[in-house]
């Protein structure tokens, strides 16, 4: 059975997509609250998504809020409706510890059938480690940082001793600890698109690895643009975008997943190309040239590719291309100038 991490990147990379679709059953969306109406609400918005959403969203309280019946609605559209390719997000904010988590994780996973969740990180290590570790080590877990919601700053901006906030301490553990100690798990962070200076403190904290969830694009007023400037990693990944009510609530929703999973393709191109010329301002004349060379011969390509280890790159180089006389010997040149300039000689 493949990881989320592994689901989560083939889908990203298959359709060249950042979109993550909320499926939030509201009363005020279904007309009549009933568990017939809400399965007929996210199977109507994942049809008519699904060829722009890299993973959907459901909102664990809208369905609970339906009782016992809300709660095998959900495990319906995970298991009958969602294909099994595409990833699935437990939005449950849940944060507990001991066999209280454990069950938690066990109803995420096991009953629901979720790859990944929502957690709040506040209750430590042995809060969430029941998760993403032991039977559970190949799932996911996004770890509310700074959250879109203005109440969030009573909290999470709180400066420590430190001197870093309350959300970018949680950054770091989560990039730099937490993330050491289950390998295999895939760990993120809930930072809100509508505060692209936290956005990119919380990346800065947390390193490239993280995968960032960004609420609050759309109905909250968070600008996307700006958004994926600050909370994109280095490779223009390594970030979700949510959007629930403003795609479903839209005349045309699958019209505005299509607007919206091309505006993020734009921001995520124009990133790797700044990426790409801020390191070529530092690379040294020879390998400047061989760099414009092997581009120019196909022996070099930037984007996003599939290994055969089933993880993703952001770039491929094949030397097999390297077929005529004046190609190798550029190879050569390069290979030979790289070791003249080594500092170990």
């Amino acid at each position: 059975m493949s990881s989320f991490q592994e689901k989560l990147e083939r889908r990203v990379t298959s359709i060249n997509s950042l979109l993550c679709v909320g499926l939030d059953p509201h009363e005020q969306e279904l007309g009549s609250a009933t568990p017939d109406a809400a399965f007929t609400f996210c199977k109507t918005l994942i049809i008519q998504t699904l060829p722009y959403a890299a993973c959907y969203k459901p909102n664990a309280a809208f369905f609970e809020a339906l009782g016992d019946e809300g709660l095998k609605v959900l495990r319906r559209i995970v298991e009958e409706v969602i294909p099994d390719d595409v990833p699935v997000l437990l939005d449950c904010k849940r944060g507990d510890i001991g066999s209280t988590a454990a069950a938690y994780a066990d109803a995420a996973y096991q009953h629901i059938g979720a790859d990944a969740v929502t957690l709040s990180p506040l209750m430590g290590w042995d809060s969430v480690a029941p998760f993403i570790t032991e039977k559970y080590s190949s799932k996911g877990a996004f770890f509310l940082c700074k959250t879109s919601n203005p109440g969030s700053k009573d909290f999470l901006e709180l400066d420590l001793k430190s001197n870093a906030t309350l959300y970018e301490y949680i950054a770091q553990l989560v990039g730099q600890k937490w993330s050491s100690q289950t390998p295999f798990a895939t760990l993120g962070l809930v930072v809100g698109a509508t505060d692209p200076v936290a956005l990119r403190a919380a990346r800065k904290a947390a390193g490239n690895k993280v995968w960032i969830l960004a609420p609050g694009v759309g109905a909250q007023g968070g600008n996307l643009s700006e958004a994926l400037q600050a909370g994109l990693n280095a490779e223009g990944t390594g970030m979700l975008i949510p959007v629930s009510r403003g795609i479903s609530k839209a005349e045309n929703p699958s019209a505005t997943a299509k607007e919206l999973q091309e505006q993020i393709e734009v921001c995520r191109k124009q990133v790797r190309e700044q990426t790409s010329l801020s390191s070529a301002s530092s690379i040294l004349p020879y390998q400047k040239e061989f760099l414009e060379f092997s581009l120019e011969q196909g022996v070099l390509k930037f984007g996003s590719f599939v290994l055969k280890s089933g993880r993703t790159s952001p770039y491929f180089f094949n030397a097999g291309l390297f077929a005529t006389g004046t190609a190798l010997f550029k190879l050569g040149k390069a290979y030979a100038s790289t070791i003249m300039n080594s500092s170990s000689l």
